[in-house]
């Protein structure tokens, strides 16, 4: 019996061997082809009819594919969200945002590490309420004001919990969040770098009315952040970055500025979209990756100049212009540093007043101190004024 069969002298593209009986490198080639092919079925899968077979709600993430992942994390390109950005090292750190969908629910995840601490993804959909300010929550306060979204849906776990929370805020409200049960797990687990966090959310859920549908709210906005354990203060980290970066200290609020945003209904037939990938209606409030900018303020517009007259009627206007966008308060002051009232908010950036304390009453001529301070508490700035009879 030969064991070494030749072969006519041909190029490889013109055999026809069977892939059993072929030369080794034949068989090579079609196991490398069917390799290559099983593996970009993988990385690179669309949204379905039915996706319940492929993602399962247990906490560990690798069923997502690369196409559903928010953040670039390759070696060819720079990372989107870095796996060592956060204030208290890798311990305490977003990894990455994953999303994807079938007819009935949107299936969303979290890759983190949070020693002792929570995980908190934000779902924004809704323009006319959610939350502002999570401090004034009646659960889960922590220190987080948002500007560019205003979440109308978290779901939220803390470190060796297995079961997150999942919260929908009561339609108009900024304050109040209702518990709703979907299917969710969470496998974070003290100095677990793989853990990760699960969700499937039925699309009536999000879309819950005839005005809430995704003909109105084609978009759904995403952010996750890494908080502290306790009530009332903020966390180190964040995904997408915030273009102002986050504090240093859990005890400083956190302005969140920044978003992933995904087009769940492109096509505007009220249904969402099946057989595209989620990464390719994936945009950015701004792309990471980028530096941190310190936030300054660029100038103070008194629009009628800076000195008037309360007690012929007249106030003062401001508008305050920023590098970045964040939030302020305007708190005024005598000379002498006695704090007299807050001017009041009257548009974007904008403020007023009318030259009356905090009792109603026309304060004394003189020179006020209107003293800007950012809400995130990284920047004051002083502008006088003149009181006049």
């Amino acid at each position: 019996m030969n064991l070494h069969k030749t072969y006519p002298t041909r190029s490889p593209e013109s055999l026809s061997f069977p892939r059993s009986q072929g030369p080794p490198w034949e068989r090579v080639f079609f196991s490398s082809i069917f390799l290559l092919v099983i593996s970009l079925s993988t990385a690179f899968a669309t949204t379905a009819v039915d996706l319940s077979s492929r993602i399962v709600i247990d906490g560990v993430t690798d069923d997502f594919t690369s196409d559903e992942e928010l953040f670039i994390k390759t070696p060819l390109s720079e990372s989107q969200e870095l796996d060592d950005d956060s204030w208290w090292g890798e311990y305490n750190d977003v990894k990455q945002i994953k999303v994807t969908w079938d007819n009935t629910y949107l299936y969303v995840a979290v890759d983190a590490c949070c020693w002792d601490n929570n995980v908190i993804l934000f779902i924004d959909i809704y323009d006319d309420y959610g939350i502002q300010n999570m401090l004034d929550l009646n659960t889960w306060k922590r220190a987080f004001k948002f500007y560019g979204t205003n979440p109308d849906f978290f779901l939220a776990t803390w470190d060796t919990n297995s079961n997150p929370k999942f919260f929908k805020m009561r339609e108009g409200s900024s304050i109040t969040a209702d518990e709703v049960t979907i299917r969710d797990s969470a496998t974070f687990n003290t100095g677990n770098l793989n853990g990760g966090m699960e969700g499937a959310i039925p699309w009536e859920t999000l879309y819950y009315d005839s005005l809430h549908t995704t003909q109105n709210y084609p978009k759904i906005k995403m952010l996750a952040v890494i908080t502290t354990g306790a009530d009332n203060l903020s966390g180190p980290d964040v995904a997408p970055d915030n273009l102002g970066g986050m504090p240093s200290n859990g005890n400083s609020m956190a302005v969140l500025d920044n978003y992933a945003e995904i087009t769940i209904d492109g096509d505007g037939d009220g249904l969402p979209d099946i057989d595209i990938s989620p990464k390719d209606s994936l945009s950015f409030f701004k792309t990471p990756p980028f530096k941190a900018i310190s936030l300054n303020v660029n100038k103070v517009i008194f629009p009628n100049g800076k000195v008037f007259a309360p007690n012929k009627g007249e106030i003062i206007k401001c508008k305050l212009v920023t590098n970045r966008i964040t939030t302020f308060n305007v708190e005024i002051y005598s000379v002498t540093g006695e704090h007299i009232c807050n001017a009041v908010l009257f548009g974007e950036q904008e403020w007023q007043w009318d030259g009356r304390d905090g009792s109603n009453k026309l304060v004394p001529f003189g020179i006020y101190i209107l003293r800007f301070v950012s809400d995130s508490g990284e920047i004051s700035h002083n502008e006088a004024v003149v009181v006049i009879k």
